[in-house]
């Protein structure tokens, strides 16, 4: 809710920002279990507020909630280059007429 926030504001740069980080496919050390995500250090470098660090065994996690924000920044980014091309193209197309 809006009301429980300050500071708001736009992400910037997100297609930019999420191209720095990688989906990953990968295995659990811990059970062998297959799954896919993000590496955490990846994400730190850009996101540096959705990684947590747990002080006793310096394990890092992602706040993999706070990345569906900067992920609907960046399909809205690319959205306006798209209608970008598309007006282009329409401009330089020769009339059928």
């Amino acid at each position: 809710d809006k009301k429980l926030k300050d500071n708001i504001r736009k992400i910037e740069n997100a297609v930019s920002k999420i191209s720095e980080i990688n989906g990953v496919t990968f295995d659990w050390k811990n059970n062998g279990k297959k799954s896919m995500g993000v590496i955490a250090q990846d994400v730190e470098k850009v996101f540096p507020e959705l990684v947590e660090t747990n002080e006793n065994s310096g394990v890092k996690s992602v706040l993999y909630n706070g990345l569906i924000g900067a992920l609907i920044e960046a399909v809205k980014e690319q959205q306006t280059q798209i209608n970008e091309l598309k007006r282009q193209i329409d401009f330089l197309k020769p009339d059928d007429k």
